[in-house]
C-alpha cells in the first residue's frame, strides 16, 4: 500500500513536469513562429479574394484629387503691352476624389497578373472652394497657343495658313471660362475644326483640361505578384500595352534609346519587408513618364506606426539627370524643373513640373508674377509601412504647364513666345484609411505584439513553475525516503528463536532465527548455532519487503550483544 502510494506521487509529478516542459516548448514556439506574421502572411497573400487582392481591386480608399487653377489678373494689360509680365493668382482647391476599379483581371502562369484599369472622378463640393459651374477664371488659349507652338518649325504657308484661320475663328489668346468648362471641356473652333479635318489625331470635339488627362482609354495592364517563388519585385509594371518600354519616347525608331517600366509601379500596393535601400519609379499615364519616389527617411504616423518616407526629389525633373534625357524633345532639352509630356498629348507643347516651379531653373519663376514656390507646400511625400508595403499617407504634386516656344506668322500667339506658362496643379492626397485597413493596422501593431509577449511570459511562467515544482517535490520525497532509512538504519533488530515452519521453506535448519524490528513488515532469516537466542543487527543488513537467508557466522561474535 505505502508502495502504490509513493508510485502514484511520483506519477503525479512526473505528469506536472510534462506539463511545464510541454508550456516551455509552446512559449518557444510563439517566439519563433510570430502569430502576428502568420496574420500579416495570410491577410496580404495575394491571391483571389484575399485581403491584398480586394485593396488592389477596388481599393476601399478614397484618392482626393484637389486642382488648382492660376488664374490670369492682368490678362488685357499683358496683351496690351502694358504689363511686360503675366499676372497669376492661384484659386483652388476643386476637389474630387477618385473612383478606381482593376477590371477583367486574369491570373497568369508566369506570376504576373493582367487587367484594365478604370477610373471615374466624383465632386466634392463640402471640401472645395467654390462651385466650378459659377466660379469663372481667365486663362491662356491652350488650343491655340499649343497648335502654333507646335507649328513653329513647319513651312511658312502651314503657319500662315493657320493663322488665317485663328483669325477668321477669332479665336481669343485668352479664355473666360467656368472652372467645369475648363476642366470638362468647352467648345473650341479649332478644335472641332482639327477633329473633322485629322480625327485620327484629335479625336474630341470639345476641350477640358482634366477630361484630356483622365482620358486613359483602355489600357491593359501586367503587373507582377508576390509568390514563393518571387522572380521581379512584386506590383511592378512588367507590361503596359503590350510592352515594357514607353514607346511614345522611342526617337528614330531605336528602342535603345527608350525608357523602361523597369521596376515601375502604380503605388496602390507595395512589397513587404521593405529596406531604405529600395526606391520606387511611379507611372500613371497622365504622367506619361515614370517619376521616381526616392527614400528620405524613417517616421512615425499620428497612430504611431512606423512608415518610410518616401519624396519626389526636388532635381527630379532636371534635364541634367541621366535618366532625363529620355525625356527631351527633339530640339532639346527643357529648362531644369520641367518635363515634356508632348508625345502623350497630341504633341501640343505641354510640361509638367512641381507646384509654383519648385525646384526649377530661377527663369520659370521670374517670368511670370503669382507663383512662389515653397517646400513645406509643394513637396510630395508617401508614407509606406515598410512591413505590409501599404501606403498610409499619400501626397503629390504636379503642376501641367504650357511651353510656348517661337512661334512665326501666328499674330495673336506672338505675346507668349518663349514663356512657360502655368497652367494649374494637381495634388493626389489620401486623407483618411478604410476601417479594415485600421483594424489589420491595429492588430499587428497594437494588440498582437502585446498579446504575443503576454501570452509568452505567462506559459513561460507556468511552464518554469511547475518544472520547479516537479524538481522540488522529487527532491523532497528523496530526502524524506533517506531520513526514513536513516531512522531505520538506528533502531536496532532483536532475534528470536523460532521454528523453519513458521518463517521458511525447508532451506533452514529446525530452531532458526527470526529477525524482527518493530512494526516492520520484513524478516530477516537466520541460520541458528551455539551462540544463543539472541542476536542484534545494523538495520543495513535488513531488506524491506522480503526474507533474506545470512550466515549468522558472518556476524558472530563480535557483532553478539549478549543472551
Amino acid at each position: 500500500m505505502l508502495l502504490n502510494l509513493g508510485l502514484s506521487c511520483r506519477t503525479g509529478h512526473a505528469r506536472y513536469g510534462l506539463c511545464g516542459f510541454g508550456l516551455l516548448i509552446v512559449s518557444l514556439a510563439l517566439l519563433y513562429f510570430d502569430p502576428v506574421e502568420i496574420i500579416k502572411s495570410t491577410e496580404l497573400k495575394f491571391v483571389d479574394k484575399s485581403y491584398a487582392y480586394q485593396l488592389w481591386q477596388k481599393p476601399p480608399v478614397k484618392v482626393y484629387v484637389s486642382v488648382y487653377i492660376f488664374n490670369v489678373t492682368n490678362a488685357d494689360r499683358f496683351l496690351e503691352g502694358e504689363d511686360e509680365k503675366l499676372n497669376v493668382q492661384e484659386i483652388g482647391p476643386y476637389v474630387y476624389w477618385e473612383e478606381l476599379e482593376n477590371t477583367n483581371c486574369t491570373f497568369n502562369s508566369n506570376d504576373t497578373i493582367t487587367y484594365i484599369p478604370r477610373r471615374k472622378l466624383h465632386f466634392e463640393l463640402s471640401s472645395s472652394v467654390g462651385d466650378p459651374e459659377t466660379d469663372r477664371i481667365i486663362i491662356p488659349n491652350i488650343p491655340l497657343l499649343g497648335f502654333s507652338s507646335m507649328l513653329r518649325n513647319s513651312p511658312m504657308f502651314v503657319n500662315v495658313v493657320f493663322n488665317s484661320l485663328v483669325e477668321y475663328q477669332d479665336s481669343k489668346p485668352m479664355l473666360n471660362l467656368s472652372v467645369k468648362e475648363f476642366l470638362w471641356g468647352y467648345d473650341d473652333n479649332l478644335v472641332k475644326m482639327a477633329s473633322n479635318v485629322l480625327p485620327t489625331w484629335i479625336n474630341f470635339d470639345k476641350f477640358g483640361l482634366l477630361d484630356r488627362m483622365l482620358d486613359e482609354g483602355t489600357n491593359i495592364i501586367t503587373m507582377a505578384v508576390p509568390t514563393e517563388r518571387q522572380k521581379k519585385r512584386p506590383y511592378t509594371i512588367d507590361q503596359f500595352n503590350g510592352s515594357p518600354m514607353l514607346h511614345q519616347w522611342t526617337k528614330n525608331d531605336e528602342s535603345a534609346d527608350t525608357p523602361t517600366l523597369e521596376k515601375a509601379t502604380e503605388g496602390i500596393l507595395f512589397p513587404r519587408h521593405l529596406t531604405p535601400d529600395m526606391n520606387f519609379p511611379i507611372y500613371r499615364k497622365a504622367f506619361c513618364r515614370t517619376l521616381p519616389l526616392t527614400y528620405d527617411s524613417t517616421g512615425k504616423m499620428p497612430d504611431g506606426y512606423p512608415v518610410y518616407l518616401y519624396k519626389f526629389q526636388p532635381e527630379v525633373f532636371n534635364s541634367s539627370l541621366e535618366d532625363n534625357h529620355y525625356y527631351c524633345p527633339k530640339d532639346g532639352c527643357l529648362p531644369s524643373g520641367l518635363s515634356d509630356i508632348s508625345p502623350c498629348y497630341y504633341n501640343i507643347p505641354v510640361a509638367v513640373s512641381f507646384p509654383h516651379f519648385y525646384g526649377g531653373d530661377p527663369s520659370l519663376v521670374e517670368n511670370v508674377n503669382g507663383v512662389a514656390p515653397d517646400a513645406g507646400k509643394h513637396e510630395s511625400e508617401v508614407a509606406v509601412q515598410p512591413d505590409l508595403g501599404i501606403p498610409l499617407e499619400v501626397n503629390i504634386k504636379i503642376q501641367l504647364n504650357l511651353v510656348v516656344k517661337a512661334t512665326r506668322f501666328v499674330n495673336r500667339a506672338q505675346k507668349f513666345n518663349d514663356l512657360t506658362l502655368p497652367i494649374c496643379w494637381l495634388h493626389l492626397e489620401v486623407k483618411s484609411l478604410p476601417e479594415s485597413l485600421i483594424a489589420l493596422l491595429y492588430l499587428c501593431f497594437n494588440v498582437g505584439p502585446v498579446l504575443v509577449k503576454a501570452v509568452v511570459a505567462l506559459t513561460a511562467a507556468v511552464g518554469f513553475f511547475l518544472v520547479g515544482l516537479t524538481v522540488r517535490r522529487f527532491g523532497k520525497n528523496q530526502q524524506q525516503q533517506q531520513q526514513q532509512q536513516q531512522q531505520q538504519a538506528n533502531e536496532p533488530v532483536r532475534i528470536e528463536d523460532c521454528d523453519h515452519e513458521d518463517y521458511g521453506d525447508g532451506d533452514v535448519e529446525s530452531g532458526g532465527l527470526i529477525a524482527k524490528r518493530g512494526a516492520a513488515s520484513s524478516h530477516l532469516l537466520i541460520t541458528k548455532h551455539l551462540l544463543g537466542d539472541q542476536l542484534y543487527l545494523p538495520l543495513q543488513h535488513i531488506v524491506p519487503t522480503s526474507s533474506v537467508i545470512v550466515d549468522y557466522e558472518d556476524y558472530a561474535p563480535e557483532h553478539a550483544r549478549g543472551r
